[in-house]
């Protein structure tokens, strides 16, 4: 369900994206790092609408951003290092950090019924 009260901020992302690319269009003539940062900051803008700030909706945003501006930079090695970077740092300060249990708030693991463990003993 979409948010309304974080309307401004999405309307900020959007007006950001517009701005960067119109920038990095007109007075840097480059239009790949435009449409890069322009479409990061939109995905993001759709996050924010339709989830809400929490922490994993920002860290899934962050790796989102963070790939899609690789694959138009034309730096995709870099970028999934840097998601890499996201979600260890996000998992190492977490609630369930890596000395108690791994941190499945972020992206959930579906959980094995009885049956199905004792299916594969």
């Amino acid at each position: 369900m979409p948010s309304t009260k974080h309307s401004a901020t999405v309307a900020g992302l959007i007006l950001f994206g517009i701005a960067v690319f119109l920038y990095a269009v007109v007075v840097q003539v480059n239009l790949l790092f435009g449409t890069g940062i322009a479409l990061s900051s939109f995905i993001t803008a759709v996050l924010v609408y339709y989830g809400s700030t929490d922490r994993p909706t920002l860290v899934r945003a962050a790796i989102v951003v963070t790939l899609v501006y690789g694959v138009f930079t034309l730096q995709l090695p870099l970028a999934i290092i840097a998601a890499c970077a996201v979600y260890l740092s996000a998992w190492l300060t977490g609630t369930d950090g890596p000395f108690n249990a791994p941190d499945t708030a972020i992206f959930p693991v579906a959980q094995a019924t009885d049956e199905e463990s004792k299916g594969h003993e």
